[in-house]
């Protein structure tokens, strides 16, 4: 059971997964594994944002049915403030390609062997 002040935000993924989704507009559900590996625990959370307002599913049919999440407009504001703060903490971090520094690093090695 939920007390009053615990909340989906409260949950262990809600600020990433915001963050995620301002970021790209909109995802798919599976791009949620980028945050967790634990599918079910990322969807759940997700779903209780959902039923808070912050974000909205819905289907779409492609080679498989896939779910996509948005964010409502609160949503955005929220997930914008949660971007910034996770910007600040954690820096320029891209979780699938490294710091911004190492990015900066390579890009630097790739123009020097030119």
């Amino acid at each position: 059971m939920m007390t009053d002040y615990q909340s989906p935000l409260s949950s262990r993924y809600a600020v990433d997964i915001l963050a995620l989704v301002y970021e790209n507009e909109k995802i798919m559900a599976t791009d949620m594994l980028r945050i967790a590996k634990n599918y079910k625990t990322v969807i759940k959370t997700a779903d209780q944002l959902v039923d808070m307002g912050l974000m909205t599913m819905h289907l779409e049919a492609g080679r498989r049915l896939m779910k996509i999440y948005e964010l409502t407009p609160k949503g955005k504001a929220i997930g914008k403030r949660m971007s910034e703060c996770r910007e600040i903490y954690y820096g320029n971090l891209d979780f699938e390609e490294g710091t911004a520094s190492e990015k900066s690093e390579k890009k630097s090695k790739k123009r020097s062997k030119s």
